[in-house]
């Protein structure tokens, strides 16, 4: 079946090498020292014609708190994946994020860690639109990483 063999692909590249997910002079956003256990993937639709400015929202709002968490040590690693054909999904772009316990975002001091690093955030429009304009999260899936095939 082709489902899961996207659901490993997506989560092996969300465990992929930090050249992925962070900007060439900035901190890796995977340590070598920890290994992601949990992979949280949320799936989002994005507005018609809106699936670029999306990705930017993605990466100057959602990924600047990211390095934030990584930094924290409440994150391994995140990543972006886009869906590369034009098969008819309810889904364009999934976010993964990795974390360093299979509880996730679930793991003591991680959920209010998060609330502190989004509070002192400052949204970053892209074209005057916020997310709310410029796609829906369609849903959620909480992994547990059983194997890396190190």
């Amino acid at each position: 079946m082709m489902v899961p063999r996207l659901l490993l692909a997506i989560v092996m590249a969300s465990a992929a090498p930090a050249a992925m997910a962070a900007p060439a002079d900035g901190p890796t956003a995977l340590s070598t020292k920890t290994q992601t256990l949990h992979v949280t993937q949320t799936y989002l639709r994005a507005a018609p014609g809106k699936r670029a400015a999306l990705i930017a929202y993605i990466e100057h709002n959602w990924f600047a708190m990211d390095r934030i968490g990584i930094e924290q040590g409440l994150f391994t690693s995140y990543a972006l994946l886009e869906r590369a054909d034009d098969s008819q999904a309810d889904w364009d772009v999934i976010v993964a994020v990795g974390y360093p316990t299979a509880k996730g975002h679930d793991a003591p001091g991680v959920a209010d860690a998060f609330k502190a690093i989004r509070a002192a955030h400052r949204e970053i429009k892209v074209d005057g639109l916020g997310l709310a304009e410029l796609g829906t999260i369609v849903r959620h899936y909480p992994l547990t990483l059983v194997d890396q095939g190190r």
